[in-house]
């Protein structure tokens, strides 16, 4: 098939990681893969620059300069960019891209795939002939806002399982092998905890800051390290500040293409989100067997049993989050079974490969039966 991967990104996040693994595979099973994208709010920082990000993908793409805005003359310039290319099927990404992408397609003659990646309000819906869900709750709240359920169908994110992996060939062994080579350092165990966000309210990361400064009265060597930006990075610096745990915690921003060795040296991840559909980074910790402490929100606890392969608490339970953070420095050496089990939770249900299966069967299903009723 030729495939139009249509994204309108306000930085480089889960949705832009998802469009390049998901269109790498689509290569790589023979398909041919074109990514259409708007700049970005970040187009100016070469570290977040959108199109530095794709042109490291080696994939095919094209930018515009014109934001996609909601005009006319943004959806007949795309609608004309399908024709003229002679696009399969479009899949959208993001709510400009969704409306947008989803209209052009429909005067250009070709079905749109939309994949919602949150919980999101419906509208940008409106036109996409079907939507792919990243969990049941995100299916499931589109439902609640009216939406045709014969529409939407769940293909839970996958991610590359070899790349996050710690027995990966050529990965650095962490600094403090074992406990007891943290105590020979001197001082305390060490005690890594990461969180890897946008640095937005839904996030959660306010809590996180919230949780590290009970931490730290029992952990004093505790660290935290948030890798992620976003609008709120100066209030979090002020509010680690106020904690006066500042010293503690590590604001290390975007990290790209260090995730693994980022993601090798933590003991812990957390995701206290307050809305969330299916992150990336979590199944990306979990492969690199992380001990994960989520919230109950969104899709996370469709990956996440708790005490099996991570720990689930009350989406905003600060103490939830600290009382389960200690329980992992005091047991690190018992939780070996969770960790093995969380990385082979990811291995069988949240591969790349088994995503890109599922997602290319569907879109071969809908043009297939778009092009039959056209002809019979």
């Amino acid at each position: 098939m030729k495939i139009l991967e249509f994204i309108t990104p306000s930085n480089i996040g889960g949705a832009e990681n998802y469009v390049v693994n998901l269109s790498k595979k689509f290569a790589e099973k023979g398909h041919e893969i074109f990514i259409l994208s708007s700049a970005g709010e970040n187009g100016k920082n070469t570290e977040l620059s959108v199109f530095k990000f794709l042109q490291n993908s080696g994939l095919p793409f094209k930018m515009s300069g014109a934001g996609f805005k909601y005009n006319p003359a943004s959806v007949l310039r795309i609608a004309y960019f399908i024709k003229k290319n002679k696009f399969d099927i479009i899949h959208t990404h993001l709510s400009k891209a969704n409306f947008i992408g989803s209209i052009a397609a429909k005067i250009a003659g070709i079905k749109s795939i939309s994949t919602a990646h949150g919980l999101n309000k419906k509208n940008q819906y409106k036109y996409s002939d079907y939507v792919i869900c990243v969990s049941n709750t995100v299916r499931e709240n589109l439902i609640s806002q009216g939406m045709d359920e014969t529409k939407l169908g769940v293909i839970y994110n996958g991610i590359d399982t070899e790349k996050f992996n710690p027995e990966a060939e050529g990965l650095p062994k962490k600094k403090y092998a074992s406990s007891a080579a943290g105590l020979e350092a001197g001082g305390g165990r060490p005690f890594n905890v990461g969180m890897i966000a946008r640095l937005s309210r839904e996030k959660g990361v306010e809590l996180f800051l919230d949780a590290a400064k009970f931490v730290l009265l029992k952990i004093p060597e505790a660290k935290f390290f948030i890798a992620g930006t976003g609008l709120l990075k100066d209030e979090l610096i002020k509010k680690a500040k106020d904690l006066d745990i500042y010293n503690s915690v590590y604001f290390v921003g975007f990290i790209g293409g260090n995730l693994v060795s980022f993601l090798n040296e933590l003991d812990a991840v957390a995701f206290p989100s307050l809305k969330e559909g299916l992150p990336l980074a979590l199944l990306e910790s979990m492969s690199m067997k992380k001990i994960v402490i989520v919230s109950d929100a969104g899709g996370m606890p469709e990956v996440v049993a708790d005490g099996k392969n991570g720990f689930v608490v009350k989406s905003g339970d600060i103490n939830a989050i600290y009382q389960k953070l200690v329980f992992v420095y005091n047991n690190k050496e018992n939780l070996k079974e969770v960790a093995d089990s969380a990385r082979k939770t990811v291995v069988e249900k949240f591969n790349i490969d088994e995503c890109a299966d599922k997602t290319i069967d569907l879109f071969i299903n809908i043009y297939t039966s778009c092009h039959v009723r056209k002809f019979a």
